[in-house]
């Protein structure tokens, strides 16, 4: 199944004008592909660039929230991904017992990271490796020029 969503912004005619001319070569090379199985498999959203997207409970009619496993960003786009809506750290935090694991021998986790980065070109094939499986639920896309 192939989902996609675009996110456009109008300006007054001449910037407009001027920016699709000089924004042309990139607006096609700007995306995040995201599925919601490991590999690139699954159901599948396309998402134009620039955007910014507060939650992802809307792509398409359907809830992306928390249920991205695998992705693939466009060759002139930059992607930070948030573990909260709103593009927003939780200020509770993870629990984090550091302490205890150590102790049964396991080495602990960074529990802290509440946002990623992914440049142009990422391709990521299972999310769970970043510590982020299912765990996007705002982003923005970035156009490089």
């Amino acid at each position: 199944m192939n989902h996609s969503i675009s996110k456009r912004t109008s300006f007054s005619g001449f910037f407009l004008a001027a920016f699709s001319v000089a924004g042309m070569a990139a607006s096609g090379d700007c995306w995040l592909d995201v599925y919601d199985k490991t590999e690139f498999n699954g159901n599948h959203a396309h998402l134009e660039g620039p955007a910014q997207l507060a939650n992802l409970g809307k792509l398409n009619n359907e809830d992306w929230g928390s249920r991205i496993e695998s992705l693939i960003v466009g060759p002139k786009a930059r992607v930070l991904a948030f573990r909260k809506e709103n593009f927003k750290e939780d200020e509770t935090g993870l629990n984090y017992h550091g302490d205890a694991i150590q102790r049964w021998g396991e080495k602990p986790q960074d529990y802290s990271n509440q946002e990623i980065s992914f440049g142009p070109g990422r391709k990521e094939h299972h999310l769970g490796e970043l510590n982020f499986h299912r765990s996007i639920n705002s982003l923005t896309i970035k156009c490089m020029p």
